[in-house]
């Protein structure tokens, strides 16, 4: 056995037997790691019994297809048409992932697809693709298709179907996209897509320029696929990205959205400067382009990967620098939801006020801001702390401490079940009535005398807040 590592993250394990070379995908976040146990063991087993394994026997040791996706494809090729799982599912089988879905390419036109399943929807039956329904569950299977002209910069305005698995895959985005895969034929990959996993890169199917006209979305998804796979982009891929940065305007903000959420959510968030350094940020994101690549630019992205895995953190972690109201404008030129933009407002309004470390204060700031923004402010002034320390080369234990207190004290309030909020006080508007107050004097009171339970919470009993109304006349 012979391993290698690349970063820890890709490299490969190299088994040789019978002067066969048979390679493995290693991938983990915490160094080497077979992607597959049992594939380890049964190309051991099969050494030690000197038996002598093929590239299609090993790729089928790889591929662990759901029993639905095979049914489907073998009942197509029992109709004599020819049928694989094609793009992402393919990709992520042989990394080792769980593919999110699998998706199904066939030589059989839609019409035919329907002939030989009961239950289908026409899910976009003018471009191919039937959802076959098995025990409620969906799968799509779209027929070989040759796309047309792309006059929108987005969409096919023609497609043309086709009998060839070939035609089908060269009109795909990325060379790890284009593969397909099953049990008879084993692995196609004409365009070098296992090559380019195992050198980590995303690579354009032919010409990136041309693929990029076709459809301007591929150019976040480009970016997307490095931060969740952690690739780099092939150069020619990446200079053409910059070469045609303006056909961005040609994408819906909502996908743009998408792809951007995507991006923060994997494991290297901090990939999203690439929007800005290619420039498609530029003319539709022109805020968060400018502090993806200003003078605070290596913070905000080091606060950002540091930040636990919520989109409101890393998206506050990115607009830092800017006000409140700044960032629910840029937010909503985004098109991201309501929920989110109020999250990431409230963490902005609330993360740069000082906390001192007494209970008193802490109920004040679980008044101001709520339990759930408290905990999120903590985790973003944490991050950007350690980002800072990087930057600087400076420890900075005395704020960690402080944040630990704070939190500390906290999680003791919370426990305690401290009052710090109108609603948790033992008296209410009704009683306050009842004492003969009116008007926004009941407000007014019920504010007062939460200020008094927040200082003091074993006052918060209705007996003794009634007792403290006569000395607030």
């Amino acid at each position: 056995w012979k391993t290698c590592q690349e970063n820890g993250i890709l490299g490969t394990c190299l088994l040789i037997t019978k002067g066969i070379a048979v390679y493995f995908a290693i991938s983990s976040q915490k160094g080497a790691k077979l992607f597959c146990p049992a594939l380890f063991f049964k190309a051991e087993k099969c050494m030690r019994r000197n038996f002598v394994l093929n590239q299609r026997q090993v790729i089928k040791m790889v591929f662990e297809i759901p029993q639905k996706v095979e049914m489907i494809i073998n009942i197509l090729e029992k109709a004599g048409y020819e049928a694989y799982a094609v793009g992402g599912c393919v990709r992520d089988s042989i990394m080792g992932l769980t593919p999110n879905d699998w998706d199904i390419t066939t030589s059989a036109l839609p019409s035919d697809i329907k002939e030989y399943f009961n239950k289908t929807i026409d899910t976009g039956i003018e471009h191919g693709t039937v959802t076959v329904m098995l025990h409620n569950v969906g799968y799509e299977v779209t027929t070989y298709r040759i796309d047309g002209e792309y006059k929108d910069g987005r969409h096919p305005s023609s497609v043309e179907f086709s009998d060839r698995l070939t035609d089908d895959l060269c009109r795909r985005d990325f060379t790890i996209n284009a593969m397909a895969y099953n049990n008879v034929t084993g692995l196609v990959d004409e365009y070098g897509g296992i090559e380019d996993i195992n050198n980590r890169i995303i690579k354009c199917v032919g010409n990136p320029i041309e693929r990029f006209t076709e459809d301007a979305l591929r150019m976040m998804r480009a970016i997307r696929f490095s931060a969740q796979l952690g690739f780099t982009i092939e150069a020619d891929t990446f200079k053409a990205i910059e070469k045609l940065n303006r056909n961005i305007d040609k994408v819906s903000m909502e996908r743009v959205c998408v792809e951007l959420k995507k991006t923060l959510l994997s494991d290297n968030p901090d990939y999203c400067s690439l929007y800005a350094t290619t420039g498609l940020f530029n003319n539709i994101l022109p805020v968060i382009a400018d502090n993806l690549t200003g003078r605070y630019a290596k913070k905000l992205l080091l606060t950002c990967k540091y930040t636990d895995n919520e989109l409101p953190l890393r998206l506050a972690a990115i607009l830092f620098v800017c006000s409140p109201d700044e960032a629910r404008t840029a937010l909503r030129n985004l098109r991201m939801d309501n929920k989110t933009i109020d999250t990431v407002v409230k963490i902005l309004t609330y993360a740069p006020l000082h906390i001192d470390e007494t209970e008193p204060a802490v109920r004040e700031a679980l008044h101001q801001c709520g339990r759930d923004i408290f905990m999120l402010v903590i985790i973003l002034q944490r991050a950007s702390i350690k980002a800072s320390e990087e930057i600087t080369f400076i420890s900075n234990p005395a704020k960690y401490n402080h944040l630990n207190k704070l939190q500390r004290m906290a999680d003791d309030i919370l426990e305690r079940g401290d009052c710090f909020t109108i609603k948790d006080l033992d008296i209410t508007g009704v009683d306050l009535i009842e004492y003969g107050l009116k008007g926004a004097e009941i407000g007014n009171t019920l504010n007062t005398l939460l200020d008094i339970v927040i200082e003091n919470p074993k006052l918060n009993d209705k007996a003794t807040l009634i007792a403290l109304l006569d000395n607030l006349k």
